[in-house]
């Protein structure tokens, strides 16, 4: 009997996940010259654009509606899930930054979701390029660099952890969704974990351990309990990024 599309999907999802939770390899991300991207209108644009040291990176970009050039702007980070093959499908941080576009209207101004280049967010290639886009932004666009986030979902939930966990100078809060447990339990700057009970995949009681931790070192943190959806249904998961985002700002 042939799998499912869905049932596949799981497979490669899992697989990623175990892996990210037996444990990866950091390395520093090289000292960058931040560059400009196009600067461009109201709405969602799918570009690409070569990073230093790194090579050509795709990535979806959302200007909100309500961004005005005169006035500073949040920005967002958007990190996307697992994936089959050894790179994502072009543009897979379209599909992430849609399915969190509660969220990411909540946030408004600039909102920014690279392609993994292979692997993970915690490979050399795709920190450096997260970060260099990010940093790039900000030399495009008018930013508030006090409201500079990052989100993300699984695999995406890890690289926030890990991504905004090794640049607390740079991002001012994270929102990780069905994350692997990974990264730093030191943290400057305020974090909004949301897990499920009912998530089949990354054990519930390893998330609120972690963030235990988080706390237990000083750390500013939130850990929202959802109990009705498993790691699968991703988009029912944006009504609590929303909440999130309002509570980094109450902070």
């Amino acid at each position: 009997k042939l799998m499912s599309t869905n049932e596949m999907n799981k497979i490669i999802i899992m697989a990623s996940v175990w892996l990210l939770m037996a444990g990866c390899v950091t390395h520093d991300v090289a000292n960058q010259v931040a560059g400009k991207l196009p600067e461009l209108g109201v709405g969602l644009h799918r570009e690409a654009i070569s990073v230093p040291d790194v090579g050509a990176v795709k990535y979806t970009i959302r200007v909100d509606d309500s961004y005005n050039s005169s006035t500073p702007a949040p920005l967002v980070l958007v990190l996307h899930h697992g994936y089959d093959g050894p790179k994502p499908e072009a543009y897979t941080g379209t599909a992430m930054m849609e399915k969190f576009m509660g969220g990411v209207r909540e946030i408004g101004g600039i909102a920014i979701a690279p392609d993994a280049l292979g692997g993970d967010w915690s490979s050399t290639n795709n920190e450096h390029s997260a970060v260099w886009l990010v940093n790039s932004a900000m030399n495009t666009y008018n930013i508030d660099a006090n409201q500079i986030y990052v989100i993300g979902y699984s695999m995406g939930g890890a690289g926030t952890l890990h991504i905004a966990g090794r640049h607390q100078d740079l991002f001012t809060g994270a929102i990780p969704a069905g994350a692997p447990v990974t990264g730093t339990t030191k943290w400057t700057i305020p974090v909004y974990v949301i897990h499920s009970t009912q998530d089949e995949l990354i054990p519930f009681s390893a998330a609120k351990s972690h963030a235990a931790s988080i706390e237990a070192a000083g750390g500013t943190i939130q850990f929202k309990t959802v109990n009705d959806l498993t790691h699968f249904e991703v988009s029912s998961y944006d009504t609590y990024v929303v909440e999130g985002v309002k509570w980094l700002r109450a902070q």
